[in-house]
């Protein structure tokens, strides 16, 4: 197994941004405001399939998004307050988008749970009492999507 820095979870093709002030790379180009965030949970041995998969289908359907840059930063992620975000999707406040868009991701991730066996990452939080005000839904019945609150992503 390669060591845990040198995995990286999103395309190197130029099309994420990268701050080193973040440990996610956003896709280029603008959130949706407000929206409707929803995040994808992974566990280690799931996040490089699951990348690998959904990415692409997230780029190709102008999903905004972002991705923890990689396994490293997604092993510290696992242990903190922010345990369960591995990949955060930003939807248009659109319910009936959302749920298209949810539907989606949902059936990639149990294909890849059938096909592969990955897994969401340990805990899933139902509330962050900081970060976010609203209640955090699980959205699939594997535990990998929650949210689905409405933010303003520019405060």
């Amino acid at each position: 197994m390669p060591p845990l820095q040198s995995f990286i979870n999103y395309p190197q093709d130029g099309s994420y941004i990268c701050s080193s002030k973040s440990i996610y790379a956003q896709i280029a180009g603008n959130f949706p405001s407000p929206c409707r965030k929803f995040h994808i949970s992974s566990d280690l041995n799931s996040a490089d399939k699951i990348a690998a998969t959904l990415l692409s289908t997230l780029k190709k359907d102008k999903v905004f998004h972002k991705v923890v840059k990689n396994k490293f930063l997604l092993s510290d992620q696992l242990l903190g307050k922010q345990s369960g975000k591995f990949i955060t999707l930003y939807l248009e406040v659109n319910q009936a988008t959302s749920d298209n868009t949810i539907e989606k991701v949902s059936s990639i991730l149990a294909d890849l749970k059938k096909e592969h066996g990955i897994r969401p990452g340990p805990t899933v939080p139902s509330r962050r009492t900081k970060e976010h005000k609203e209640k955090e839904e699980v959205f699939d019945n594997l535990g990998f999507i929650y949210g689905g609150f409405v933010v303003d992503p520019t405060l």
